[in-house]
């Protein structure tokens, strides 16, 4: 019987990274765009089927909703309801862990300190905006279908990727972008066509033809071109501007950006490899959310310009002894079942940036909740949390569905944030009762001149504004 052997160092440095996207998954969720997700996953595995229109706010209610991230959500809300928050949060750490380990097997360079510099920069570049979203399915769908195409792996592997793809992200039209920046570099490399993508670009037009069996039907495949018709009000979400890299997390992104182009730029490539590299940084560049699909498609091309600078000479014989290859398994495997465990324990949701108090409040006063009739303004992140809260009867002003939501409540938001006198004619003409606002906001200021609105509850962070009876004006 032959024995087990060691895993070697290339596989331990690539554990080690895979490790790192595990963790990076294991925290409490906060992000508000996934509460949404969340609680549309809860109503339909609940019995309330995937909604047509709108059931979460008074400004929009009964409009047309796309919800194109449907199967996602549904994976949400089968795991909570299965086994509860924490295992969700589990499920985004295994989710990360699997995408840092496509994004490793992508950059693999030839040795353990290549692979594990290319995998490092490639994981650094998006890591920062790896969030439990969606998103995560369209990277993990990406970086499948790389890894299909320079590995060869047979055609029809593309059919159920891009089936998963088209009913969890919308963006699926990735793949046919990177895929066709691909052929064209090799064009011009080889001044021929590129035969051996034929397979694959059937492949991913078979994959699209089967997407159309889904729920929802054939809109989920023209969604990413019908959303275009709202570009003006989802540049006025943070994850469609351009990066920040005066934030800690654009700074992080910045830095492995910077470090891929310098890996890259020293040496010859292929126009196969320069194109879809260049394409997709613009694309990066210009979009915070495309950060992360960036460090997907420069993985390979980091691997093999790591690959392709003289080798160091061979390491002495015993340098890397079985002893110490299973001593740094031990240590990964200790350190996955922590974080395994830490998923379990601790906290499911991180709530500190949400207005907690502040909902509560306005549901003793029968402001929110199920038993309210009142109009609530906010901003679209504390929609976000009241849908989690109150799903169907959350009412909400607003939420980070600005795909959905009509152009004049995404204006009526810009004039309420902008706090200026045009922000009363918005409040009286949406009928607000209450205005639940962030400390500090100029809205804030402008309401309590008018003598028309009173402070009814305040905290460090959060105000509630209420008008004043006529009686008392």
């Amino acid at each position: 019987m032959r024995s087990l052997r060691p895993p070697g160092l290339e596989a331990l440095f690539g554990a080690t990274i895979v490790l790192f996207g595990f963790r990076l998954g294991a925290r409490p969720i906060g992000d508000n765009s996934t509460f949404v997700h969340l609680r549309t996953g809860i109503d339909i595995v609940a019995g309330g089927g995937i909604p047509r229109s709108d059931p979460y706010s008074s400004t929009a209610a009964g409009e047309p909703w796309i919800v194109q991230s449907w199967l996602a959500s549904v994976l949400y809300g089968a795991t909570e309801r299965l086994a509860g928050l924490e295992a969700l949060v589990l499920l985004q750490a295994v989710l990360m862990g699997v995408l840092a380990a496509l994004v490793v097997l992508l950059a693999r360079a030839g040795t353990p300190l290549r692979t594990a510099a290319a995998g490092t920069v490639a994981v650094g570049i998006g890591a920062a905006y790896w969030v439990p979203r969606p998103l995560l399915f369209g990277l993990i769908c990406l970086a499948l279908l790389v890894l299909a195409v320079e590995r060869r792996w047979p055609w029809w592997v593309l059919v159920p990727v891009m089936w998963v793809w088209v009913n969890t992200h919308g963006t699926f039209l990735f793949a046919a972008a990177w895929l066709g920046l691909v052929a064209a570099g090799a064009w011009i490399d080889g001044r021929r066509f590129p035969r051996h993508l034929v397979p694959y670009a059937g492949g991913l037009l078979a994959g699209l033809a089967a997407a159309v069996v889904n729920p929802l039907g054939p809109r989920l495949l023209a969604f990413p071109f019908t959303s275009l018709e709202h570009r003006d009000q989802l540049r006025t979400l943070t994850e469609w501007r351009t990066p920040d890299f005066g934030r800690a997390d654009g700074l992080f992104a910045l830095v492995f950006i910077a470090l891929a182009v310098v890996i890259v730029a020293r040496t010859r490539h292929r126009w196969a490899d320069v194109i879809p590299f260049v394409v997709f940084l613009a694309l990066g560049l210009l979009a915070l959310r495309n950060v992360a699909v960036f460090g997907v498609a420069a993985a390979p091309i980091l691997g093999r310009a790591l690959a392709s600078s003289p080798r160091p000479a061979p390491s002495p014989a015993g340098a890397d002894p079985p002893r110490l290859n299973l001593a740094f398994a031990g240590v990964l495997a200790a350190a996955f079942l922590l974080f395994a465990a830490g998923a379990w324990t601790g906290p499911a949701l991180a709530l500190d940036d949400y207005p907690l108090d502040a909902v509560a409040w306005l549901d003793d006063e029968g402001l929110a909740g199920p038993r309210s009739t009142a109009r609530i303004a906010h901003d679209e992140v504390v929609g976000c949390y009241l849908i989690l809260r109150y799903g169907r009867d959350a009412g909400v002003f607003v939420d980070d569905r600005l795909d959905m939501y009509p152009a004049e409540v995404s204006r009526d938001l810009d004039t309420l944030i902008g706090g200026g006198a045009a922000a009363l004619d918005v409040l009286d003409r949406r009928e607000v009762d209450a205005v639940l606002w962030r400390r500090g906001g100029r809205l804030i200021g402008t309401l309590l001149l008018t003598g028309t609105w009173v402070e009814s509850y305040a905290d460090d962070d959060w105000v509630v504004l209420s008008r004043v009876p006529r009686r008392q004006t």
